[in-house]
C-alpha cells in the first residue's frame, strides 16, 4: 500500500458506477483497494481484498469492518431500489450510516468519503425542471434520499471525522448485472431482440424525447473523476455535477446504435418496455445459446423500466459542468463515442450478439 495516497473501501462495486470506480482504483498503484457488498467481489479484481455484508444489518456491518485494516478513504456507490422514493429513502440512508457506524467503531481514521449521488437531486425524475442544473441550485421538497446523505455526510464531517465529496452523474453508460439504473445493456438487448425478429431499430420512447437535449456520464469518467476527488483539496466539502460535457438528440443518435448493429432505422413507435419485453426472454436465451454469449440471465441483463423512464423524458436534461471544471477535473468526452464504444465492448465480449 501506497503511504502518499491510502487504502480505498468502495461500497456498492456491482453498479455501474462501482464497478467502474473499482476497475480504475484497483489497476492504479497509488492506491489499496477494499470491496464490500451483499454478492461475492468483483471478479475482475481477485487479488484485491472485498468482505461480504448486507449494509441493512448494521450488527453485522460492525462485525464484517471490524477487521478491514487501515482504510483511509471511502467512496459510497452502493444502492437499493424501491417502487417509491418514500420507500427508497429509508433504507439508503441507513445504509450508509450504518457503514459510517461501523468504520467509526472500528477506529478507522477516514479522510475523505466521496458519495456518489445522481440526477435526481434536482427533481429530473419528477418533471421538467431547471436547466443548466447547477450545484447551488435550491432544493425541492422531497423524499429524495440523496438530500439525506448529503446531510450526514455534512453532520458527520462537522463533528470532525472526515471530508467528503458528492459526485452526480446522469445517466450513466458503462457495464453491470443486476443493476436498476442499467441504460447500456438495456439498448444493447433491445436492438438484438429487434435485430433477431427481423424488425428495424425503432426508438421507443415518445416524440418529445426523441428531440429534447440528454446527457451522458461515462462510467470510465466518473471513475476519473472519483480518483480525482478523494485527494483534490478544492474537492473538499463539495458537491460537483459529472456528465461528459456535452449534449445529445436521440435522434441524431439513433442511426448511430443502429449502424453500429447493421440495423435499418425506422420512425420511432413510443411502447412500454416493461410491457414489450416481459415476454422476451425465451428469445434472449435462443440468442445466448446461438452466440455462445455470456449466460446473463433475462431479469440481470436489462432494466426496462429504467429504459422507459429516459426514453420518456420529454424535457431538456442539462446538468452545468462548469464548477468542477474550476475546481481543477477537466476530463470530457463525446458522447456518442461514449455510447457505441461501450456497446462495441459489450460485443466484443459477447455480452451481446
Amino acid at each position: 500500500m501506497s503511504p502518499a495516497r491510502g487504502r480505498v473501501l468502495v461500497l456498492g462495486p456491482h453498479g455501474v458506477a462501482g464497478r467502474a470506480i473499482a476497475d480504475r482504483i484497483g489497476c492504479s498503484a497509488d492506491w489499496d483497494l477494499i470491496t464490500a457488498s451483499r454478492r461475492p467481489g468483483p471478479s475482475q479484481h481477485p487479488a484485491h481484498g472485498h468482505t461480504s455484508v448486507d449494509l441493512l444489518d448494521a450488527a453485522a456491518t460492525r462485525t464484517a469492518f471490524a477487521d478491514l485494516g487501515p482504510v483511509t478513504h471511502l467512496v459510497y456507490a452502493a444502492y437499493l431500489e424501491h417502487p417509491t422514493m418514500a420507500e427508497t429513502t429509508g433504507p439508503n440512508v441507513a445504509m450508509l450510516a450504518n457503514a459510517l457506524d461501523a468504520l467509526r467503531d472500528a477506529n478507522v481514521a477516514l479522510r475523505r468519503v466521496v458519495l456518489i449521488g445522481g440526477g435526481k437531486s434536482y427533481g429530473e425524475h419528477l418533471g421538467p425542471y431547471k436547466t443548466p442544473a447547477k450545484e447551488s441550485d435550491e432544493r425541492f421538497l422531497g423524499p429524495i434520499f440523496y438530500n439525506d446523505q448529503e446531510d450526514l455526510l455534512a453532520v458527520r464531517a462537522r463533528a470532525g471525522e472526515f471530508t467528503w465529496t458528492v459526485l452526480r452523474p446522469d445517466a450513466m453508460i458503462g457495464y453491470s448485472t443486476g443493476s436498476p439504473m442499467n441504460l447500456l445493456t438495456s439498448i444493447a438487448v433491445f436492438a438484438a431482440l429487434s435485430k433477431d425478429a427481423g424488425v428495424p431499430l425503432r426508438f421507443p420512447g415518445s416524440p418529445q424525447a426523441w428531440t429534447a437535449l440528454h446527457q451522458f456520464t461515462d462510467a470510465h469518467l466518473l471513475a476519473s473523476a472519483t480518483q480525482w476527488a478523494l485527494t483534490a483539496e478544492t474537492a473538499s466539502n463539495q458537491v460537483f455535477n459529472v456528465v461528459n460535457g456535452d449534449l445529445f438528440r436521440w435522434q441524431h443518435l439513433w442511426s448511430d446504435i443502429a449502424h453500429l448493429f447493421d440495423m435499418k432505422v425506422a420512425a420511432p413507435q413510443p411502447m412500454s418496455l416493461v410491457d414489450q419485453m416481459a415476454d422476451k426472454e425465451p428469445a434472449w436465451d435462443r440468442l445466448v445459446r446461438r452466440h455462445q454469449l455470456q449466460p446473463t440471465p433475462f431479469a440481470q441483463i436489462a432494466s426496462w423500466g429504467f429504459a422507459d423512464g429516459i426514453w420518456n423524458s420529454d424535457f431538456d436534461m442539462v446538468q452545468s459542468t462548469i464548477k468542477i471544471r474550476q475546481a481543477g477535473f477537466h476530463d470530457c468526452i463525446d458522447s456518442h463515442d461514449c455510447l457505441t464504444r461501450h456497446l462495441a465492448w459489450l460485443r466484443n465480449h459477447r455480452h451481446v450478439p
